[in-house]
């Protein structure tokens, strides 16, 4: 194993092992290695990069923040995910003001759903600056707090003077994430947003905005909602993941309109009725969005089950659109 140098930015530089293996030897080394952490059951394992595009002003950043939270106060599950790996928690906030920051935070400790143990710390880092600026700064909160979760909160705001829609900026950017997870050994979730006009689509990558090298560069993603249904209603759901089966299960949660922490009220629902897919009246818009699920790859069970319509149903409507 050969550790190779290689610059960040100004002043800042990181380590990478390249490695020269037999796929024989790779497997006798992986016998040895344990499943990943987890600092949010399968949507965030140890050491990973987590891409987390969203709808705007669903509260991400109170969903990232109470996650931190769950980790350094050392519950053990939050939303019905497994915490099982605990550890301080660094959030690098790019986007709220201070005392923005200093009013969200009273008011989640004022109505905590559990008791946070005083192990380790939740930490916020606010900058008005760049990532790239502030670089060197975060490196040093790392070194000196072993964070084993690291939040950038949010992309573009990290990123101002990039073109996310560029796929070499992206890559160049995904790249620097990639190497803050690497050295850190911290799982290191960016937040993003979903792109115009996403509303009646169902959950995916490509509903994100910018350069979709975003996802491909990921380890894994994950994204929140509104459902259709309450305000107060969100969906939940991960995609991609490099550790973990992908899932098609959409988990429904609340945020509290009192004490601003998200509860779980109910998993694996079909997401389809919470984005007003389940409610195409029209029969012919029925039949159009059965062709365009299946042309997104779904199967007729899948299918089915968005559109709330028996299998022969939909078989019956494909085919006779096939013929």
């Amino acid at each position: 194993m050969k550790a190779r140098t290689q610059k960040l930015t100004d002043g800042v530089f990181y380590q990478t092992q390249s490695t020269f293996r037999s796929i024989e030897k790779l497997s006798e080394e992986g016998e040895h290695l344990s499943d990943p952490g987890l600092l949010f059951g399968r949507y965030i394992p140890q050491a990973s990069l987590i891409h987390f595009p969203s709808q705007r002003g669903v509260g991400k950043s109170w969903l990232c923040m109470q996650i931190c939270m769950a980790v350094a106060g050392e519950w053990g599950s939050f939303l019905g995910e497994e915490i099982n790996r605990h550890g301080n928690t660094l959030y690098v906030n790019h986007e709220l003001s201070p005392n923005t920051m200093r009013r969200r935070s009273r008011k989640l400790y004022g109505a905590l759903p559990q008791p946070l143990k005083n192990n380790y710390k939740a930490l916020v880092f606010t900058t008005r600056a760049g990532l790239n600026m502030e670089l060197a700064n975060i490196i040093g909160y790392v070194e000196k707090y072993n964070p084993v979760l690291i939040v950038i909160d949010n992309l573009r705001m990290a990123f101002t003077e990039t073109d996310l829609n560029n796929s070499r900026e992206s890559t160049r950017v995904m790249n620097m994430l990639l190497a803050i997870c690497d050295t850190s050994g911290a799982a290191l979730i960016v937040t993003d947003h979903f792109r115009k006009h996403t509303n009646g689509q169902l959950t995916g990558s490509d509903l994100q905005s910018g350069s979709g090298i975003k996802t491909d560069l990921s380890d894994g993603d994950f994204f929140l909602r509104r459902s259709s249904q309450d305000k107060t209603l969100r969906i939940l759901k991960r995609d991609k993941s490099r550790h973990f089966e992908e899932s098609e299960d959409a988990k429904l949660i609340r945020l509290n309109p009192e004490t601003l922490w998200f509860e779980l009220v109910e998993d694996n629902v079909n997401e389809a009725e919470h984005i007003g897919l389940s409610g195409l009246k029209e029969k012919d818009e029925q039949k159009d969005m059965a062709q365009l699920l299946r042309s997104q790859g779904k199967n007729i069970v899948e299918i089915a089950k968005i559109l709330g319509k028996g299998k022969s149903t939909i078989h019956r409507w494909l085919k006779t659109e096939e013929e």
